[in-house]
Order: structure tokens, then sequence, then C-alpha cells
């Protein structure tokens, strides 16, 4: 898998992992909002090196986790080990979630939903929805068609590029707009949905918070 190459090169760098270590301040400021809301069972995909999936832990939610990245998975195990934490981590992907439906209270997908075709990204959307419980909730990001890179490389289809010749976007980027999530996002509830600058200047990531409507499974 593509994806799975690009991320263990840029995780088995210790200078890439800085940026990935804190847990991003619209997750932090959401912690209360999941407290007073019952959420106790979480899923994170993609947790990279485990910084929301050892935020949330701590908070004394019930994580698990999901990761492409061998080498990602080794260092959120050494990390929560290091916390005194016991996560449920796993390697897989997130079109293809190893859990039963209703699973979850909440899912995070942070930087990673954006990964893949049209196709790949709405079979993910496919399962997330699966594994929620009914009034679910997730968070997550997803890339915008205002950052800096939008329209560079080679488009394969509409607003999904692919950068050959840089590693991390040598595989598919999906850009979105505000009209795209109303679109993939259709059995959600929109409740924050902000289009906000990430790192760099220019890195625009829509960042979303959203809630699964109850008539879905009914």
């Amino acid at each position: 898998m593509i994806v799975l190459k690009a991320w263990e090169e840029i995780w088995k760098k210790e200078e890439e992992h800085a940026l990935w270590l804190e847990p991003d301040p619209f997750v932090i400021a959401l912690v209360p909002l999941f407290h007073k809301e019952g959420i106790v069972k979480i899923l994170d995909i993609g947790f990279g090196l485990g910084r929301h999936a050892i935020l949330l832990t701590n908070e004394r939610f019930d994580v698990y986790g999901i990761e492409t990245s061998l080498t990602g998975l080794e260092y959120a195990i050494k990390w929560s080990k290091k916390e005194e934490m016991a996560l449920k981590l796993i390697i897989g992907e997130m079109a293809h979630l190893p859990f039963n439906d209703s699973s979850f209270d909440l899912i995070v997908a942070w930087n990673v939903l954006y990964h893949g075709t049209t196709n790949y990204i709405q079979k993910t959307i496919k399962e997330i929805e699966r594994c929620l419980r009914m009034d679910g909730y997730l968070l997550c990001t997803l890339i915008s068609t205002k950052h800096t890179k939008y329209d560079l490389g080679e488009e394969i289809e509409r607003n999904t590029f692919v950068i050959a010749e840089e590693n991390e976007k040598s595989h598919p980027h999906h850009y979105f707009s505000l009209k795209e999530i109303d679109e993939f996002f259709h059995e959600f509830i929109l409740l924050k949905c902000v289009d906000l600058e990430q790192y760099n200047a220019g890195c625009f990531h829509w960042h979303v918070l959203a809630k699964l409507t109850s008539n879905y499974k009914e």
C-alpha cells in the first residue's frame, strides 16, 4: 500500500516527529464536550505516533486505534507503556475496519480521510458510519481546496492530485470544498466545520465535528 510506504519513511525519521507529538488544540478544546455527551469508547483511525490516543486515554476514555504504519504502531506502543496506559492498537486500513457495527461513541480521523481516491474515501466513510453508534460523533480533518498545493501535480480525478516527486503527496490526496463535505458526509449533521491553517501558512484543512443522524440506522 503506497500510503503505508510514505508514512513508514516519515515515521522512521526522528526529525519528522516534532509536528506529530502534540495534540491539536482543536481536539483538546472538545474534550469537555465529549465528557458531557457521555462518550466512552473511541476509535482513532490513522493514529500516527499516538498523540490523540494518548491524550484521550489520559482523559479516561476507552481508546482503540488502527494505523497502516508498523513504525507508527511501535512508537505509540512504547509511548503508551511509558505512560502506563492500556491502548488497543492494531495495524489495518481505514476502508476495512475490523470492528463490529455500532462499536464506538466517537471516531477520530485526524489528517487521514483525504488520503486516497474518491471511491476509497467513500468506502471509508461507510465503514465509519457502520462502526459508530446511533448519534455517534466523528472528529476529522479534510485537506482544503484552499491549500497551497491544491492543483499541483497530476489530477487523477476531480480534486484528487498526485505529486510524484514529493514523498507524502506521491499517493492520491483529495482536496475538499464545503459543498463536497456536505455531499460525502450527508448522513451526518455538521456541528463544526471551519477551514484553518495547520502548522504552515497556506496549509488549510477543514476541521470537522459531525454527528451521525439517528435515522441512518433505523
